[in-house]
């Protein structure tokens, strides 16, 4: 994962203390929007969920950011945010109105346009092939271990920063991430076949846990 630089977080933050907040929430946006929807996309599965929860992500943003304290990397705090939106949109996502009830104009005309992740199987390569199979495993995990591997091997955070994002000790993070692994293994090695994808053959994981 590209760590943001601590001085583009710090004009973000001291934009915001400032009363810009167009300011903010635009140059936020420049350094997280991306981000964010690839951790949406790659948690819920969906562009558009994906859509949904990134805007309610960022409207979060631009409600809280003031009470950031500055006691952890705004990364981190932008992670965890990020993740509890999602699991919320998870659990709720077949329930009417789970939307906050918030004036997003200003969100949305700072939001900038996103990279959509390539679904059809027609026009992904090889490695996105595999990739791809690899993350509709995923989707069939629990909650949890699909957050720690999609934050662990996906957005590529360590597990002492996931401890901090998911406000759980190294030691939980490890035992989910080597259950998830566990799981995750046994469905790729059971004939699993993604939607659109039969005959592609299946992966698996390495004796090193490694994905591959």
């Amino acid at each position: 994962m590209d760590i943001p630089t601590l001085s583009n977080d710090q004009e973000i933050i001291e934009s915001y203390r400032k009363g810009d907040r167009e300011k903010a929430l635009k140059l936020f946006c420049t350094q997280y929007q991306q981000k964010l929807y690839s951790l949406a996309y790659r948690l819920l599965g969906d562009h558009d969920d994906a859509m949904d929860a990134l805007q309610e992500i960022l409207i979060q943003v631009e409600r809280s950011l003031s009470a950031f304290n500055g006691d952890s990397k705004l990364y981190t705090w932008v992670y965890r945010l990020g993740s509890n939106v999602c699991m919320d949109f998870y659990h709720k996502r077949f329930r009417q109105n789970s939307r906050l009830e918030q004036d997003d104009s200003l969100v949305r005309s700072m939001m900038t346009p996103i990279d959509r992740f390539i679904e059809d199987p027609d026009e992904m390569c090889e490695k996105t092939h595999m990739e791809y199979l690899v993350w509709q495993g995923i989707l069939r995990l629990p909650a949890l271990q699909r957050m720690v591997i999609v934050l662990h091997d996906l957005e590529g955070l360590t597990v002492s920063e996931i401890s901090k994002v998911l406000n759980s000790t190294a030691n939980t993070i490890k035992s989910r991430l080597h259950r998830g692994k566990v799981a995750l293994r046994k469905i790729l090695n059971h004939d699993f076949k993604a939607k659109d994808f039969e005959g592609l053959g299946c992966f698996t994981i390495d004796s090193s846990g490694e994905l591959v």
